[in-house]
């Protein structure tokens, strides 16, 4: 018998979870080595079973298993040997598992005789059993003893590089130890370190499942029962993968019960957090800030801070799937190249320092995902992303970015940045591809869809080639999104989130659900290249208005000379992209304005949407694409958490409108820092001034707008100045940034922005002029 090619089928066995053959397996080829007097091989068949029953839970058979071993080794003369005495030590844990602790710990003291006369000291077979010993003083309850055994196999295993997963289970078995003593902050940290090693691996090894219950258990201990009862179902997955629904199974699924049970009798908690991006910067606020205020002070204000990035937090896309690896607490600094010389590694050892679980979630970072949060340096952490430490230039730089490492640059939420420069950088990127190379990208993806989709995906099917027409059909679907993310002029996100993402597209979001169904029909159905002219005549549809195309062609590649050719016309004047922005905006507070529940019953202006649509278009046509693309952000990020923004706007007005409601009302409401209060009443009183001037100069449009000061307010007159501070108190920082540099430009200007709005009304209600509006009133 060839033992090595026994072994190595063994390890394909467990390697495709083949658990449930692997008695037979190895019972057969014990027969066989019996049969052919192979000692040897059966020696080592012996030991590998042993194992198995162990790690099955099968411990008659392993204990008869040993005594077998030991008598054909007595027999072959090997007795005090080093072979001997490995397998004394697979004998003494197979003991421990069955609860023969004594005859366990005789077992262990004998192997430690053979090798204490056999080896050195730093041999790595020291380590193994220290760290089998360990679990045999666990079973014991002598942790103390079980911590200094496994403190020794550490420092052995930890001289031999390529005995990195032994270094792993070390740390997992220390932090059990370190969790019976109460130290379970010590014990999350050796975890940590344990899965540090184990996700370098694809394939992990069995004992990943023990350092994920460890883990549930620290987690418990800690308090954070929903971290615990995450771990604990993770762990159930590997064991499960590994060793199918085994005793170490069932003890887990008791841990994980117990847990659960417990969550469900808890009261409702006051601190949650809806998604990952809040957590975070709850996080930042509470940890954080008060870091860099206490320790930087002088550079308070020279740091960027923020989470953005890889990541699904960062997209807004995080759920329950996302959140079992590479999520937590945490945020990003970011510092210019000076600064960053002064205290980038002060500034990142103290961010090491914080605490790793903030709200019952512990940060869990995997090897490949190490660098996406603490300190960077700006130029490299965009380097990092779009491969330029800078906005691009050049429209090559354009033309072969990737749209996913542009949408991963500018997602997420930049919380502070007084210096501006990480902010600068971002902007540029946001303000999207140049209009001839968003054309051409259409171009390319136009061509795409037609060979995979109209072309490629029948013949494929009509060849009998199933599986290179699910590819060609897959890669339709690819490229359709591509397609639909360019017409939206926003960057679309890694393949994994590109459907997801449809939903918040306001051009074509309807072919996110015709994909859904696309992707349900079986492989030849008839209603596939029925589907894919459906998709085509939308996207078709689109780009003639926005004057990419024309002519009644369904064939896309046929389309494709037009679109480059349309370049020079759009390149005169293309402000089809501020519209969409508008419309979306007006379209997210009309659904808003919907919602809010009147004390008096519903408004008549909430059923008057042309007024509305007027009126607030009127007003957003006046601001810039950062501004519109920052307030729709802020409408998303305030849906997603169940924050109606329209509600909160009504609420602040009430401080003037109706004080004694207000009172009952003001807590509930966000709370407003004093530097933003007062940066606020400068622009209100800004406005106030222009609403002022135009009154004087058109008296008759002014009559037919609300009263300008909040001296007038009474509960059913709300004036210019009260609506006004109570719509600026809900931007967020991003927002109030932007409008507060747009207002100080048009006074730089010398604009009034009363008048450019009004204009605006007058146009959109079809007069020639604002004059004209006014001598027809």
């Amino acid at each position: 018998m060839i033992i090595e090619d026994v072994l190595a089928q063994l390890d394909e066995l467990f390697a495709q979870h083949k658990v449930d053959l692997v008695e037979d397996f190895l019972l057969r080829r014990i027969d066989e080595a019996a049969a052919e007097g192979d000692t040897a091989s059966l020696i080592t068949l012996l030991n590998e079973i042993i194992g198995h029953y162990r790690e099955t839970g099968e411990t008659e058979k392993s204990i008869s298993c040993c005594r077998q071993v030991l008598i054909l080794m007595e027999g072959a003369g090997l007795k005090d040997s080093v072979a001997y005495a490995t397998t004394l030590l697979n004998v003494a844990n197979a003991c421990r598992a069955a609860g023969l602790l004594r005859e366990s710990m005789v077992y262990f003291q004998e192997v430690k005789a053979i090798y204490e006369k056999k080896l050195t000291a730093t041999d790595f077979r020291y380590a193994s059993l220290y760290n089998n010993m360990s679990l045999l003083f666990q079973e014991m309850g002598d942790y103390e003893s079980a911590c200094d055994c496994l403190e020794r196999a550490l420092g052995i295993a930890s001289m031999y590089s390529e005995a990195r997963i032994e270094v792993a289970v070390t740390h997992t078995n220390l932090a059990a130890s370190q969790l019976k003593l109460g130290r379970y902050e010590e014990a999350i940290e050796n975890l940590k370190k344990a899965f540090s090693i184990f996700e370098m691996d694809e394939d992990r090894d069995y004992h990943y499942s023990g350092a994920l219950s460890a883990m549930g258990e620290a987690q418990y201990m800690a308090g954070n029962l929903d971290e615990s009862a995450r771990y604990y179902k993770m762990a159930l997955k590997e064991i499960e993968r590994n060793v199918g629904r085994s005793k170490a199974y069932e003890i887990t699924l008791q841990n994980l019960n117990a847990v659960t049970e417990k969550l469900q009798n808890l009261p409702v908690r006051n601190r949650q957090f809806s998604s990952g991006m809040e957590l975070c910067q709850a996080f930042y606020e509470e940890y954080g800030k008060p870091m860099i205020r206490k320790k930087f002070p002088e550079y308070e204000h020279m740091i960027a801070v923020g989470l953005v990035g890889e990541g699904s937090e960062c997209f807004g896309f995080d759920d329950q799937v996302s959140r079992d690896h590479d999520f937590g607490p945490g945020f990003c600094m970011w510092l210019t190249d000076p600064i960053y010389d002064e205290i980038g590694e002060e500034l990142q050892k103290a961010y090491e320092e914080l605490p790793s679980t903030y709200m019952g979630i512990t940060r869990f970072t995997t090897v490949k995902a190490q660098k996406r949060v603490g300190v960077f340096r700006i130029g490299d952490f965009y380097e990092g992303l779009i491969g330029l430490r800078d906005i691009p230039t050049t429209q090559n730089q354009w033309l072969f970015l990737e749209d996913y490492r542009l949408a991963t640059a500018v997602n997420g939420k930049v919380f502070q940045d007084d210096l501006g420069e990480f902010t600068r950088i971002r902007r540029g990127i946001l303000a999207y591809y140049p209009e001839e190379v968003r054309i051409k990208k259409i171009a390319r993806e136009a061509a795409l869809m037609a060979q995979s989709g109209q072309y490629n995906y029948s013949r494929m099917f009509g060849r009998g080639e199933k599986v290179t027409a699910a590819i060609a059909l897959a890669e339709f679907m690819k490229h359709t999104m591509a397609m639909v993310y360019l017409l939206n002029r926003t960057y679309a996100p890694f393949y994994k989130w590109m459907h997801k993402g449809m939903k918040k597209l306001m051009v074509l979001p309807e072919i996110g659900d015709i994909l859904n169904a696309l992707v349900d029909f079986p492989n030849g159905d008839e209603r596939i290249p029925q589907t894919i002219e459906m998709i085509v005549a939308l996207i078709i549809a689109e780009m003639k208005k926005q004057g990419l195309t024309s002519g009644e062609d369904n064939y896309l590649d046929h389309h494709t000379d037009k679109i480059l050719k349309s370049i020079p016309e759009k390149e005169k004047k293309d402000d089809s992209f501020k519209t969409a922005l508008v419309n979306e905006l007006v379209s997210l507070e009309w659904e808003a304005f919907d919602k809010v529940d009147n004390e008096g019953g519903r408004a008549d202006c909430q059923d008057d949407w042309n007024t509305f649509s007027i009126m607030r278009k009127s007003q957003y046509y006046t601001w810039t694409d950062d501004m519109l693309k920052s307030y729709i952000g802020d409408f998303h990020r305030a849906n997603d958490r169940g924050w109606n923004l329209i509600t909160e706007k009504y609420g602040r007005m009430m401080e003037s409108t109706a004080p004694l409601r207000y009172a009952q009302i003001r807590e509930s409401l966000p709370k407003l820092p004093d530097v933003k209060k007062e940066i606020i009443e400068e622009i209100v009183k800004i406005q106030v001034g222009w609403m002022e001037e135009f009154a004087a100069r058109y008296p008759k449009a002014a009559q037919n707008a609300r009263s300008i000061h909040t001296a007038e307010d009474t509960p059913f007159n709300t004036s210019y100045e009260t609506y006004l501070r109570g719509e600026i108190s809900t931007y967020s920082d991003e927002t109030l940034d932007l409008y507060g540099r747009f207002i100080a430009r048009l006074c730089r200007e010398d604009e009034n922005l009363a008048k450019m709005i009004m204009t605006n009304t007058a146009l959109l209600y079809g007069y020639g002029s604002l004059d004209e509006l006014e001598e027809k009133l």
